[in-house]
């Protein structure tokens, strides 16, 4: 910002109103994200008959707290080879609590699809959320318990724990990862296990941009 007054105490007063009034934050942020995958595990079960995937996906999000986004990736052919995810939810705060609302349709190009109506609550790295399938193939109820955590003594290491229960299949899994920065990715190593099934072991590397 440019002035032309030639008194001290105009520039003065100029010079702290700058630095009193910083550039307010945008309305809209957008971010992205690619990774690679040894598995694609979703719920404690491979999606990718225990091969590779590669997945992206693509985010914008309002300071009013809206958001929405798309997600793409392999999946076996038994559910049609591609799945593409779109989701929007409403997040906001109930005195410390995070809360959002909102809703995720996924796609397979040559299965069937269904979609799902969630709310969740976050405070202090632990997420309680449920999901209730609204249309297609959904029709019950999936709840689940998240917890992050970041280990103090190694910097950038994080631990996930997970626990889910499907009403559907009568069926709950649990999970359990590790995230470390490798070279400017985030690398996961995780262990998924599943009532009546088998466990799974993945890693995988994610950029977020």
């Amino acid at each position: 910002m440019k002035h032309t007054s030639i008194t001290l105490l105009t520039l003065t007063a100029a010079a702290s109103f700058a630095q009193a009034a910083p550039a307010a934050a945008p309305a809209f942020t957008t971010s992205g994200n690619v990774a690679i995958s040894s598995d694609y595990v979703f719920r404690g079960l491979s999606q990718t008959a225990g091969k590779a995937a590669v997945s992206a996906g693509y985010d914008v999000s309002h300071s009013s707290g809206l958001s929405a986004g798309i997600w793409a990736s392999n999946v076996s052919s038994a559910l049609g080879s591609l799945e593409i995810d779109l989701y929007a939810a409403y997040g906001f705060k109930v005195g410390a609590v995070d809360v959002s609302v909102g809703y995720i349709n996924y796609t397979y190009n040559t299965a069937a699809n269904g979609g799902e109506a969630n709310v969740s609550a976050t405070y202090a790295g632990l997420q309680l959320k449920a999901s209730k399938g609204v249309n297609g193939t959904l029709s019950d109820y999936y709840y689940e318990a998240n917890y992050s955590y970041d280990v103090a003594a190694i910097k950038g290491l994080n631990l996930g724990l997970h626990y889910g229960s499907d009403r559907a299949s009568s069926n709950d899994d649990y999970a359990i990862a590790l995230n470390y920065p490798v070279l400017g990715f985030t690398g996961t190593l995780s262990f998924s296990d599943i009532q009546n099934g088998d466990s799974i072991t993945a890693v995988s590397l994610k950029k977020t941009f």
